[in-house]
C-alpha cells in the first residue's frame, strides 16, 4: 500500500512567510520542500496521484487461494534500490537509516551489471517513506492535476488544477515533474527552458508484478542479459518487506528498448510476454517438487520511467532557478537519472533559492516585463551563475 503524507489546511501560516507552490511530490519535490521549509518558507505541494513518492512507489494487490481465502502481496514496483555517492546525498541517507527509514541491502545478483559489490539501501518500510518523511509539516493537495500557472500584474503566481479554484497567491513556484510537463507549465513565462525540456527525451517501462509458488531460485535479483526483462528481483526478500510462506513475490522491469515498441500496448498481452520471460529465467518445479503455479500478475507502464542514456545531464547544471520571476525546475531528469539525482536536484535548486531569499529579506513582486536574470545550480556548485 502506499504510503500517504498528512494533509495539513492550506495558507495558514504567519503572515508575510515566504509562500512556495512545489508542483510534484516525488523525491525531488520533496527533498526541495524539505530543505526550503528549513529556510523558513511555507510550503504547499500539489500532487496529482492520491500518494506521493512519484516512482518511489508501491503496490498492495490481493488474490483468493486455492481455500478461497484472500491473500495479498506488496510491490516496490518503481524504483526499487539506490546507491550513494555525492557527500550531502550520503549524509541524508546515514540519517534516513539511523532513524529507521532506510536500510542496506547486500543481493546475491545474478549477472550484477548496476549495483555496486558494496550493496545499495532501499526506503523503510515501504519505497515511499522517504518522500512522506521530507513532506511532514507541509500542505499537501492530493489528486490536484495543475494545468497551468498564472502571474499577475504584481509577480504573484496562482495554480491552476482541474476542478478546483486557483490557489495562492504564492510568491515562488518550483516545478518537479517530468519535462514533457514541465514544457507545458513553463510555456508563456520561461519558453527557453519550455523548450529546452521539451528536448528531453523520457523513456516507458512496463513493470510486471507478479506472485507464484515459491521456487529454489538462488538469487535475490538478476539483471537478464537478453529477453524484454532488464531487472527481476524477489520482492519479498528486500529488506524490512514481508514474507509468505511456500509463495514467491516478483517484480520485474523491462527494458527500454522492448517497453519503446509497446506504448500502446494491452496491458494484458504485455503481462503475458513478461510472464513468460519471468518463467525463462526460472526453474520448471516450485520448492516442493511440482510445477509452480501462478497466483497473480499485473503490469504498469511507467511513461516517464528515466532519462534516456543519451541525453546526459544539462549544461544548465541540476536544477534551474529564475529568481526575478521566482520560478524554479528540479528533476532527476536534470541530473543524469536516479533516486540519488532526483534528490540532490531538489536540494540543490532549495540551496539557490533560500540564497534568494537572504538577499531579498521579503517576498519579492516582479514587473510582469523585467528580463530574467538566468540561474543553474549543479550538485558541485553552490554557487549561482548565470
Amino acid at each position: 500500500m502506499q504510503t500517504k503524507a498528512t494533509l495539513t489546511d492550506p495558507l495558514d501560516d504567519a503572515p508575510g512567510a515566504m509562500r512556495v507552490a512545489v508542483i510534484g511530490a516525488g523525491l525531488a519535490g520533496a527533498s526541495c520542500g524539505r530543505a526550503l521549509r528549513f529556510a523558513d518558507a511555507q510550503v504547499t505541494v500539489f500532487e496529482r496521484s492520491p500518494h506521493v513518492g512519484g516512482r518511489m512507489a508501491t503496490r498492495q494487490a490481493t488474490w483468493t487461494d486455492g481455500a478461497g481465502i484472500a491473500q495479498s502481496a506488496t510491490f516496490d514496483y518503481g524504483a526499487q534500490c539506490f546507491t550513494t555517492a555525492r557527500p550531502r546525498f550520503s549524509a541524508f541517507i546515514a540519517r534516513a537509516a539511523a532513524e529507521g527509514r532506510a536500510r542496506r541491502w547486500q543481493p546475491m545478483i545474478h549477472a550484477s551489471r548496476s549495483i555496486a559489490s558494496e550493496g545499495c539501501f532501499v526506503p523503510s518500510p515501504a519505497t515511499p517513506a522517504l518522500c512522506s518523511h521530507l513532506l511532514e509539516g507541509a500542505t499537501l493537495h492530493l489528486q490536484r492535476n495543475v494545468r497551468r500557472l498564472q502571474r499577475a500584474a504584481d509577480g504573484a503566481w496562482y495554480v491552476v488544477s482541474d476542478d478546483a479554484a486557483p490557489a495562492g497567491p504564492f510568491q515562488y513556484v518550483v516545478l518537479a515533474v517530468p519535462p514533457a510537463q514541465a514544457a507545458v507549465l513553463l510555456a508563456g513565462h520561461q519558453d527557453a527552458w519550455a523548450a529546452a525540456a521539451m528536448t528531453r527525451r523520457m523513456e516507458t517501462c512496463w513493470t510486471l508484478m507478479a506472485v507464484t509458488d515459491d521456487v529454489d531460485w538462488p538469487w535475490d535479483a538478476a539483471e537478464p542479459d537478453r529477453g524484454p526483462l532488464a531487472w527481476v528481483v524477489r520482492n519479498d526478500r528486500v529488506p524490512g518487506r514481508s514474507q509468505r510462506h511456500g509463495v514467491a513475490v516478483w517484480t520485474g522491469h523491462s527494458t527500454a528498448e522492448w517497453s519503446a515498441g509497446r506504448l500502446k500496448a494491452e496491458p494484458q498481452a504485455v503481462s503475458g510476454e513478461l510472464q513468460d520471460a519471468l518463467r525463462a529465467q526460472l526453474p520448471a518445479e516450485g520448492s516442493n517438487g511440482q510445477p509452480w503455479r501462478w497466483h497473480y500478475a499485473g503490469v504498469h507502464r511507467w511513461s516517464h520511467a528515466g532519462p534516456a542514456l543519451d541525453c546526459g545531464s544539462f549544461d544548465g547544471g541540476d536544477a534551474w532557478w529564475d529568481e526575478p520571476l521566482g520560478l524554479g525546475v528540479c528533476g532527476d531528469w536534470l541530473g543524469g537519472g536516479g533516486v540519488e539525482a532526483a534528490w540532490s536536484s531538489g536540494d540543490e535548486l532549495a540551496d539557490v533559492m533560500a540564497a534568494s531569499f537572504e538577499r531579498t529579506g521579503a517576498p519579492r513582486a516582479a514587473p510582469m516585463n523585467r528580463q530574467p536574470h538566468l540561474a543553474s545550480v549543479s550538485a558541485d556548485d553552490h554557487l549561482v551563475t548565470g
